[in-house]
């Protein structure tokens, strides 16, 4: 039988070691040299990381960071002026687009710029530069190592000042507003001349600028001016018929649609006792009229207090009376006076002519009244007038006709 091999015995070592086997000692070896390779490895990765990202921090010492973008411009590597001046330039168009505003055929173009528009570009960089002090060193590193960015996206605020708005539709109302002017009478020629009505306009400033500043907000170009019409009070409806009274020529005009239709010889008043001049209307029409003496204390002091209808009337058949005190168209009998200055003021018609009147006009028509040539005055001034003798060198009657009587001179 064979017997069994005894175990190996070291000399230096009463452990026994199994055959095959390396020694415990030396494991502990090797494992010292790996790990101190390694961790020589990993302090030399660290410092080339330190390093790496130390050079990458020094390389973007004043400029941004890669990864940022402000108002759509990568602005990663620019410094602060530059990337100011590049968003400014891409910004550009937001403020100078010609914006135009409208109302019926006329046009105002502006801009947001021209209006006053701000905006903040310069914070907007400030803030990129503020993430990017903020940026830690593991971001850094990772931007250094790995290519990552920033990831910084900003866009551009713009305001719009309102003041600037304000003083833009200002001054397009200084040029559009407009009063409404009535239609009236000319008759500085002597001749009456309708002028037409227009109308007013009023730019609603308040709902102009809030569509303005819409406009703005939205981008868009096209405003529609606010703009309310004024309506005159007058229009040439008012004057479809107009009466002229010329003085001195001594006839009366009936304008229809701004045309004479009609005309007659008539009495003015005496120099002493004018017809009064000016606009008036007719404010009654009277059928056969009773006379009311209008001077009882003065040149109708012996005169009745009144005449009732009929041949000694001084009114005759008809009287339109004006809304100057006192005064009308009246007929008369002293068909004589025609032509001349005759009256008290009044305007003295044959009894057939103011009939015509009559018929024709309304209450609220306008009378024009106006001096046109010198007067021809019938009678003398006096307190009871009597007739400018026949050498005057004119046409006035010679005789005292019956129809002369002070009752035909009662107007």
């Amino acid at each position: 039988m064979t017997e069994p091999t005894k175990p190996t015995t070291s000399r230096a070592n009463d452990d026994v070691v199994p055959a095959g086997r390396p020694k415990r000692g030396f494991l502990s070896r090797r494992a010292a040299i790996v790990l101190s390779v390694l961790a020589a490895v990993l302090v030399l990765g660290a410092a080339g990381v330190a390093w790496a990202t130390y050079d990458y921090t020094n390389d973007y010492a004043g400029r941004l960071l890669p990864g940022t973008v402000v108002a759509g411009v990568d602005v990663g590597g620019m410094t602060a002026d530059d990337a100011i001046e590049e968003v400014r330039e891409a910004i550009k168009p937001r403020l100078d687009t010609e914006m135009t505003v409208r109302w019926a055929t006329r046009t105002w173009t502006v801009s947001p710029r021209e209006l006053g528009a701000r905006n903040d570009a310069e914070q907007a960089v400030a803030a990129a530069f503020d993430a990017a002090r903020s940026a830690s060193f593991v971001e850094r590193a990772q931007m250094s190592i790995l290519g990552d960015t920033l990831d910084f996206d900003r866009e551009i605020a713009i305001t719009y000042p309102r003041q600037g708005v304000r003083g833009f539709i200002r001054g397009i109302a200084a040029t559009l507003d407009r009063d409404a002017r009535d239609a009236n009478i000319d008759y500085s020629t002597g001749w009456v001349e309708i002028v037409p009505e227009r109308s007013g306009r009023k730019v609603v400033a308040k709902k102009s600028r809030r569509a303005l500043m819409q406009a703005l907000h939205s981008g868009d170009t096209d405003v529609d001016l606010a703009v309310r019409t004024i309506e005159p009070q007058a229009t040439t409806k008012d004057f479809d018929q107009v009466i002229l009274v010329r003085i001195g020529e001594n006839k009366v005009y009936l304008y229809e649609d701004g045309e004479i239709q009609r005309s007659w010889t008539v009495a003015t008043g005496l120099p002493e006792y004018a017809t009064p001049t000016g606009i008036y209307e007719v404010t009654e029409l009277r059928y056969m009229p009773t006379w009311v003496n209008p001077s009882p204390d003065t040149w109708g002091a012996d005169m009745p207090a009144e005449i009732p209808p009929g041949p000694g009337n001084p009114l005759g058949v008809r009287a339109i009376n004006w809304s100057a005190p006192a005064i009308r168209f009246h007929g008369t009998s002293a068909t004589y006076s025609l032509g001349y200055n005759a009256s008290h003021g009044c305007v003295r018609m044959s009894n057939d002519d103011v009939i015509e009147l009559y018929d024709l006009v309304k209450v609220g028509t306008p009378i024009v009244s106006t001096v046109v040539a010198p007067l021809r005055p019938l009678y003398a001034s006096a307190p009871d007038p009597i007739l400018v003798p026949a050498d005057a060198g004119d046409d006035r009657p010679q005789t005292d006709p019956d129809e002369q009587g002070r009752a035909n001179r009662g107007d």
